[in-house]
């Protein structure tokens, strides 16, 4: 049932892990800010990028090379908000600007928060979801139309969008007047976005649901005691007091054995990496509040060979679940560590440019984000507005060669972007007119 694989035009979009190789006339770099990659176009707007490569289909992707380059609907999107400082917070002329490129019913909801931190969290989860459906579909984000699912799932719902701005609808160019399709190469195209501490993040897959959860240093803490800036050792006994139905006793006994072989500190890192990848799964399917956390039950096993639930000196992991004692082999899960003082590259100028932005991060610690990705029959979309916009509804409903290949296909790193990056090219100037920075 997969579409024939078909062109599709896209704005071409630089990854690149340096921001100044790609430097036309006009280039703002802030010193000191780590710009890793951008969503800037080096092309006029009318180019064409080409989506039809053998990863296109879920089928070739059964054979691809481990070296596979990724999917281009497959993004991985963070933005560190304590490197955006815009004057006059949120009555300044620059996040006035940015309120501007979201619809009004949004610019409220950005501007109940009562902290500007929160603000500037809302403001760019919805710049970031805008930006990517407008990549992946080739359209302008003025015509993204966002919706939520009951569970409050965001989902693109394309099937909204006016005539003429890319929907499945008569083509008025073509005088056979044949429905185009949308989205050809990117049948279930959805995506997921997390905000917590310094950082907000956006995944989106092709086909596999996916869901992202980030999750902050001492963000245990804080739920314990209610305290937005606690650092007291945390106290494990406490802590599982606390979640006690969030956990399942296999994920306590590991919690208590890091804490006796290592530290609190280790044993409260394990509990952000169990944290992070319940709520990936919940906000993956789509299921909010009605899901019982300590049903999944999670286990790790470190990238680097090590074994995730003994020793927490892991950058990366690879997470197994079990709902109701069952495992869920359909599933995937990465959970990477970003921030921190896990290193990171300098440059020829003093900054400080990596992929997983492994810069000090204002001294607030490292964060855990992890990806889930799993079939769509574990979906929860009550009202049917989000399943309406697949193509491969039965994707992953068996466990073959075919799902491993596509839910287990290549992902590029996460990809640290600026404020600027998510500014249409058209109203780019308008933004540095607001005193905001835009990096080419």
């Amino acid at each position: 049932g997969f579409p024939e694989a078909t062109t599709l035009r896209l704005l071409p979009v630089c990854v690149c892990s340096n921001t100044r190789r790609c430097a036309p006339a006009r280039h703002s770099a802030r010193r000191g800010s780590a710009s890793v990659g951008c969503v800037r176009t080096h092309t006029r707007p009318s180019t064409v990028g080409v989506m039809s490569s053998p990863r296109d289909t879920p089928g070739a992707a059964g054979v691809s090379s481990p070296n596979a380059s990724p999917h281009p609907a497959c993004l991985r999107w963070c933005v560190n908000i304590t490197r955006w400082r815009p004057s006059g917070e949120h009555d300044g002329s620059e996040f006035r600007m940015l309120l501007t490129l979201v619809p009004e019913h949004e610019r409220a909801e950005v501007l109940k928060f009562r902290y500007f931190d929160d603000k500037k969290r809302a403001l760019l989860s919805r710049l970031m979801q805008r930006t990517a459906c407008a990549r992946v579909a080739n359209v302008h984000q003025s015509d993204v139309v966002l919706s939520r699912t009951k569970g409050k799932k965001p989902f693109f719902a394309w099937r909204e969008m006016a005539v003429g701005a890319g929907c499945d609808q008569k083509d008025t160019q073509n005088p056979k007047h044949q429905p185009r399709q949308f989205l050809p190469n990117a049948p279930n195209f959805n995506f997921n976005v997390s905000h917590e501490g310094d950082f907000v993040v956006l995944v989106s897959e092709p086909v596999a649901i996916v869901g992202v959860d980030v999750a902050a240093p001492g963000q245990a803490r804080r739920r314990q005691r209610g305290n937005e800036n606690s650092a007291a050792t945390p106290n494990i006994a406490e802590l599982l007091e606390t979640f006690r139905d969030v956990l399942s006793v296999d994920e306590k006994q590991s919690i208590v054995s890091v804490a006796s072989s290592e530290s609190a500190l280790a044993a409260e890192d394990l509990f952000r990496r169990l944290w992070s990848c319940k709520e990936a799964l919940t906000k993956a399917m789509g299921v909010g509040l009605f899901f019982e956390l300590k049903r999944a039950s999670f286990s790790f096993r470190g990238l680097d060979g090590k074994n995730g639930n003994i020793s927490a000196s892991s950058d990366a992991y690879e997470a197994f679940v079990t709902i109701d004692d069952v495992p869920r082999r359909k599933w995937r899960f990465r959970t990477e560590r970003i921030g921190g003082d896990s290193g990171g590259s300098n440059d020829s100028n003093g900054s400080n440019d990596s992929n997983l932005e492994r810069a000090s991060c204002n001294g607030h610690g490292h964060h855990w984000i992890t990806t889930a990705r799993g079939p769509v029959s574990d979906a929860t979309d009550a009202v049917g507005d989000f399943s309406r916009t697949w193509r491969l509804p039965n994707a992953g409903s068996e466990d073959d060669e075919v799902w491993r290949a596509t839910v287990g296909a290549p992902a590029p790193p996460f990809s640290s972007l600026t404020v600027g990056d998510f500014v249409p090219d058209h109203m780019k100037h308008l933004f540095e007119n607001a005193g905001g920075e835009v990096y080419f």
